[in-house]
């Protein structure tokens, strides 16, 4: 195609460190009343408020009596009536030990009851941190169908399909291997693909949008019926300071970050988010792309007889100033239990 919009991949990055737990982790022992304080401390620039701390104080317990002269100390650190209360609790139900199975479910039981009292968006948020953690393993295949038209022409044109088999493991993340290029097979990898791509499906923009380091601006707008599922939608916007998104053009090898905008669907039965859409409006006079725009759809899917929240279709839009549009349309099927140690065969059909 002539004047084809640059090659760009839209990454945005994850802004949380991932805890993969290992099997014979020891659980970590009950908070002191000092650890508590501290993350009092720590969390007090964050805008994800206290849940972090009240889930922390139901999984582990503490370790110190709770009287009058303890609660007002903490008060005056900033602690606020969920945390007191699950502190309370805590204090009337201390743990028996690490090993003890039945504080560990009672842990868990706090840990719903805390959330349930939380507004919905603030659920949605605990629920979009904690979604990398929760993935399992599993492999999946993308199909994508790229288009793109000239600027004033109204008409998509397709311009090719592609066949691409990500795999997601909690040690390595996303991974990507090229199956086919209009129905035919192909070797060639998907980072050195021309055209436009993206990742950060998975997780990552969740993590971009909710996590305390983009400042979010929520604001309620509306009830919608999505897909079949109660909806409230909020609109919110990041600002380029507080933006990790990042926006790569291949073929000039320019990189920048731009702040973003745009609305939630969460259910207000799983308090969970079912599309994610947002616009890129913060991009600087003269790079490459001048607009770049990404949606994501979740619904229920079954791997290995659980059933989990996850992308199942993405859209991202693209303009630029050498001319066009390129649209980008994923749908994710076929997910299943990847395997980690299934050894993949290669061969070597080089000339001898």
């Amino acid at each position: 195609m002539n004047r084809k919009i640059a090659s760009v991949a839209i990454l945005l990055l994850v802004l949380l460190t991932l805890k993969t737990p290992e099997l014979g982790q020891e659980r970590k022992p009950p908070l002191t009343q000092d650890e508590i304080l501290r993350l009092l401390k720590a969390e007090s620039r964050g805008r994800l408020g206290q849940t972090n701390i009240v889930m922390e104080v139901a999984e582990r317990g503490i370790a110190f009596p709770v009287d009058e002269p303890t609660l007002e100390e903490l008060r005056r650190a900033g602690a606020r009536s969920l945390l007191l209360d699950e502190i309370r609790r805590s204090g009337k139900n201390p743990r028996a030990g690490e090993n003890d199975v039945t504080s560990e479910e009672s842990g868990q039981q706090g840990r719903e009851q805390d959330l349930e009292q939380l507004p919905l968006l603030e659920q949605a948020r605990v629920h979009a941190l904690d979604f990398l953690e929760e993935l399992p393993n599993f492999t999946v295949t993308q199909v994508v169908r790229r288009f793109a038209r000239p600027r004033g022409n109204p008409k998509w044109a397709l311009q090719d399909t592609l066949e691409v088999e990500l795999s997601y493991s909690g040690d390595k993340g996303e991974t990507f291997k090229m199956l086919s290029v209009n129905g035919v097979r192909t070797r060639t990898k998907y980072e050195q693909m021309g055209g436009s791509t993206s990742t950060g499906e998975f997780g990552s923009m969740l993590a971009g949008l909710f996590g305390p380091q983009s400042q979010a601006e929520f604001k309620e707008v509306k009830s919608e019926v999505f897909q079949g599922h109660k909806t409230v939608v909020f609109d919110f916007k990041v600002r380029t300071p507080n933006s990790r998104s990042q926006i790569s053009d291949k073929a000039s090898g320019r990189e920048i970050i731009s702040g973003y905008q745009g609305s939630v669907w969460i259910d207000t039965e799983s308090k969970r988010v079912l599309r994610l859409e947002l616009s890129h409006d913060d991009i600087p006079s003269g790079f490459p792309v001048t607009m770049a725009e990404n949606a994501v759809e979740y619904d229920w899917v079954t791997i290995a007889a659980k059933r989990y929240l996850m992308p199942v279709r993405a859209e991202m839009l693209l303009g630029g100033e050498r001319g066009g549009y390129t649209r980008n349309v994923i749908e994710m099927r076929n997910y299943h239990k990847f395997e980690a140690d299934v050894k993949i065969l290669t061969y070597d059909d080089s000339p001898h």
